[in-house]
Parts: C-alpha cells; sequence; structure tokens
C-alpha cells in the first residue's frame, strides 16, 4: 500500500542504495527515502513505520553514538536542535513514550528505524544524528537535513444514504483519509473480521447491493492495521418466518388456560399482530390483537385450526396454522372410570351371593325325607270335599306322617253321568279315607 511504502522496502534494497558503501568517502552525510525533499509517511494509527536512512563519515573517524530525535516545544523543526529522543544507542534515556516500540537496523551505514503501534501523537518530523570522532579527540555530531514527515491518518467512514436503508437498495460506503494520498489501498472489514474477497480497494469507495438481511453489520475502512470508528448499516425488512408457538400443548384439556404467541424476524420489530381461526377453506374468524393470544377456559368447540399476521412499516405476513386439540378433562374421564370398576365389582359380588345361596338352597332340598307319591282324587261337588275332611279320625300334627292328594275339582256333569258316576265316586271316597286312617 502506499501509505506503507517505506514497511514494504526490504533491507537489502536499502542496502543497495548509492551512498550506502563509502569506501574512501570524506564528507559527512545523511540520506532519507526521499535525497532531495522531507520524506513523507503517511500510517494508520496502530500500524509500524519504518524510516529507511544510510549515513556516511570520513574513514579517518570512528562512531561514538547514533541518535534518532523529534523537535519538541520550542526548538527548531529544521533539526538544528534536538528535542524528544526517540532512540539512543548509548543507552541515554529516550522519551518514555517511545520505550519498547522502536527497532533500530544498526548494520555497517544503515541507519533505518522502525517504530510500531504508532499513534496520532506521533506525528511531526523525525531526523537522524550521530557523532565521530579521531583517536582521543572531541566527537563531532552531525544531522541529516530535511528529515522524515509522519502524518497518522484519520480515517472516517460514511454511507452515501440518508434515509432508513431497506432490502433490495444498493448503497455505497466512502472511506477518507486526512493523509490524502493518491492510490491508497483500504481495507474493508464487517463487525471487526475482513470482508471476504476484499484485499484492496482503491479511491476508498466499497458499493453493496442489492442488500439483504445478512448485511446488516458494523463496516469500517483501515490502512494498515488501522480502522476508522464503525458505523451500523441497519438493512430493514418486513416480518418473516413468522411462527406460532403454544403453552403448554396443542393437545389440551377441557377448562384449561393454553396462550398462543406469534414470533417473527423483522427489522423493526412488528408494529401490530392479529390473529385467526379458520373456519372454511377461504374463510377465518378475526379473534383479536396482541402478540399473545390466551384462552383462560378452553372450549370443546375451541378446538381448530389458527394463525397469526405479523405487520411492520414495510409489510407483514401469516404464520403457518397450528392445530388445537381439546381433550375432556382428566377429572371426568378418572370419575366414569372409578365408576364403571364400581359397577362392575358391584355386579360380580351379586352373581357370586346368588350363586352361593342357590347352592345352600340346593343341599337342604337333597336333605329332606322321601314323602309318598301322591294319590289323585277327584271331587265333583264342594260338600264331598267337606264331608271327606269331617271324616278325618284325629288330627294329624306330626309331618313325617302326613299324606297328600291332588284334588282335581272338575265342572259338574249332566244329571244322567250324575247317576252314573255316583258309584265310583262314593268308592274313591271311601279309598281315600282308608289312606288316611
Amino acid at each position: 500500500m502506499h501509505c506503507q511504502y517505506i514497511l514494504q522496502l526490504s533491507l537489502l534494497t536499502l542496502l543497495s542504495l548509492p551512498g550506502t558503501h563509502f569506501s574512501g568517502t570524506q564528507t559527512w552525510s545523511v540520506w532519507y527515502h526521499d535525497r532531495d525533499r522531507t520524506t513523507v509517511i503517511c500510517a494508520s494509527k496502530g500500524s509500524s513505520v519504518v524510516f529507511a536512512c544510510t549515513y556516511s563519515y570520513p574513514d579517518t573517524m570512528e562512531v561514538r553514538r547514533k541518535i534518532w530525535f523529534t523537535p519538541r516545544g520550542k526548538t527548531k523543526q529544521d533539526g538544528s536542535q534536538q528535542g524528544d529522543g526517540v532512540f539512543n544507542t548509548s543507552g541515554l534515556t529516550n522519551k518514555t513514550r517511545y520505550s519498547g516500540r522502536t527497532e533500530f537496523y544498526d548494520q555497517g551505514n544503515n541507519c533505518t528505524l522502525k517504530l510500531n503501534n504508532v499513534t496520532e501523537d506521533d506525528s511531526g518530523r523525525f531526523f537522524f544524528r550521530f557523532e565521530a570522532n579521531k583517536h582521543k579527540q572531541a566527537p563531532q555530531g552531525y544531522t541529516g537535513p530535511l528529515g522524515v514527515a509522519l502524518t497518522i491518518s484519520v480515517l472516517s467512514l460514511k454511507l452515501n444514504e440518508n434515509g432508513p436503508v431497506k432490502e433490495r437498495d444498493h448503497v455505497t460506503l466512502a472511506c477518507t483519509s486526512t493523509c490524502n494520498l493518491p492510490q491508497m489501498e483500504f481495507l474493508w472489514f464487517k463487525d471487526g473480521c475482513p470482508l471476504p474477497g476484499v484485499s484492496g480497494v482503491l479511491g476508498g469507495q466499497y458499493p453493496l447491493g442489492p442488500l439483504s438481511s445478512n448485511d446488516t453489520g458494523c463496516y469500517s475502512c483501515g490502512l494498515g492495521q488501522g480502522m476508522s470508528t464503525p458505523i451500523l448499516l441497519d438493512v430493514r425488512y418486513a416480518p418473516r418466518n413468522v411462527s406460532v408457538q403454544v403453552s403448554p400443548s396443542p393437545e389440551v384439556v377441557k377448562g384449561s388456560r393454553l396462550t398462543l404467541t406469534c414470533n417473527n424476524n423483522a427489522n423493526p420489530a412488528a408494529e401490530t399482530y392479529t390473529w385467526f381461526q379458520r373456519t372454511g377453506t377461504l374463510t377465518s374468524l378475526r379473534l383479536g390483537m396482541g402478540k399473545e393470544h390466551t384462552f383462560k377456559e378452553i372450549d370443546s368447540d375451541d378446538s381448530g385450526l389458527y394463525f397469526c399476521m405479523a405487520q411492520n412499516a414495510l409489510g407483514s405476513q401469516n404464520s403457518t396454522e397450528l392445530e388445537l386439540k381439546v381433550k375432556e378433562s382428566a377429572h371426568l374421564m378418572v370419575f366414569l372410570a372409578a365408576f364403571g370398576a364400581l359397577f362392575l365389582v358391584t355386579a360380580v359380588i351379586v352373581v357370586l351371593y346368588i350363586y352361593i345361596k342357590r347352592r345352600k338352597w340346593n343341599r337342604a332340598e337333597k336333605k329332606l325325607p322321601t314323602k309318598p307319591v301322591p294319590q289323585k282324587a277327584t271331587f265333583s261337588r264342594p260338600e264331598d270335599i267337606y264331608e271327606n275332611m269331617r271324616r278325618s279320625a284325629k288330627p294329624i300334627t306330626d309331618p313325617d306322617v302326613m299324606n297328600y292328594t291332588e284334588l282335581n275339582i272338575r265342572p259338574a256333569p249332566s244329571h244322567r253321568r250324575q247317576l252314573n258316576n255316583k258309584a265310583e265316586d262314593d268308592d274313591a271316597v271311601v279309598y281315600s279315607q282308608l289312606q288316611t286312617q
């Protein structure tokens, strides 16, 4: 990069510059990168800069000390007066803020200095000075004129869009630097990470578009290791991925409390939410507004398909439908089950009771004595029956000696038949009496 061209200059190249080797030289000189003018270096904050430098002196002299300094305060800025020490080979104290940030390439006539992690306070002129003498003579010093002018670039990033940025829009990021050097290569970052496929963009212009929600983030530009203050690119879009969340479950018991929540992804966030229940293929019933819809005591009639609509200033979207199934109360089911079990147990007990009773009755009948087969007696007149009863010789009180007979009372026959059957009836009565006695 142009602002870092000194950084990329190798020491081999420096050593090959004219005047690097001064065999037989009798002059004092210091050459920076630009020999005929002040070397200008523009660097970004936090980067490293290299002050390329070579020097010469008479062969009869011996170098005693090498110094890099920057004029500060009331000292002259042309290098004729020393200011703050940046680096000193004699071990003298340098300015504290440069401690640990310098690297000096002390090889032959090379006087190159590298300054790391530069800040805005490092902006200014830098000069190299060395001191040499002959044996037992006082040292003489020489400061290279012109020096190196270091400018710390201040980067600023702007977006060429004043209003809100929406999906499918096209925008351009513009990065500017206080260095104002031509052909500067800017680096581009999103959320602190280099943008993929972008190694360096000339001119500080970086186009983006058509935009999507994935382009939302904090963008910054940089030179070297320094970066500008990030700016937020906020891509706005209508609600998407709208869905219904149910708590506690889509299958709920009658009388329970149930809550439906409308979730979505939108920028800006959805402003209104509307709830619907599907009543037909192309029809629906509007239930209410709000991100949540609550059934305090859900009923069987609430079973069905539900969906919500989320909306912001850029558009709206419906969720997929969610089916609710309302089941009967668990208490009722338990009651019915308990009642059925009780009925079954009761029926079993009744059947067992009847079975045991019948067995007892059957056993009791088997123990009774065998009785004679009752004889049949037929009476045609009621007075015959009562007459027969009056003829009982004595009352019978012992059941074991009692005899039974069957009475068959038929309708009275005709007079002729009565005469014919009278004799038979008398015989039957006599027979019955004899059996009784």
